[in-house]
């Protein structure tokens, strides 16, 4: 990847709406090379979507979602190893995020749901009932302070009491 390439994807997971111009004036190249780095990234799927975060406090109870960290414990397939496994349950519309992971447990996902029932079921109805799936551990999100390297209400203070000897 080229220097050039990385200044477009640092500049557009930055600010996902900044206009080819702008990039542009920012790299110190032209419109039309901009547009044309741009343009080969979304090609060969460096750049898969441009999305937006939503400080899902601010919806109300009706537009919001639950979300929540599930751990995974699997027995890898024979043949595909963590492949066929992963793919089944990154199929599931309440799946978010799907990773890959070091440590006690083989993935971790970030699951979506109208509510901890949905979730609740997902988990007890879907998930579980994959084949090779061993174990889970479910940690529901309750505040949000950070997300994709933005902070969520970067306005409210923090506070804190002062601690005394």
């Amino acid at each position: 990847m080229t220097k050039h390439e990385q200044e477009v994807l640092s500049l557009l997971k930055n600010n996902a709406r900044i206009s080819v111009e702008d990039i542009a004036d920012s790299m110190g190249v032209t419109t039309a090379t901009a547009k044309k780095l741009v343009k080969k990234l979304e090609n060969d799927h460096t750049i898969i979507r441009y999305t937006t975060v939503i400080n899902e406090d601010k919806l109300n109870a009706e537009c919001g979602k639950v979300k929540a960290l599930i751990e995974v414990r699997v027995r890898p397939e024979k043949s595909r190893g963590f492949t066929g496994i992963a793919k089944r349950i990154a199929r599931h519309p309440n799946v978010i995020d799907h990773y890959l992971i070091s440590g006690q447990y083989d993935f971790l996902l970030i699951v979506e749901g109208k509510n901890l029932e949905e979730i609740s079921r997902f988990v007890s109805e879907k998930l579980a009932s994959i084949e090779n799936v061993q174990s889970t551990a479910t940690h529901f999100i309750m505040k949000t302070y950070k997300e994709k390297s933005v902070l969520i209400d970067a306005d409210d203070e923090l506070e804190r009491l002062a601690i005394q000897p």
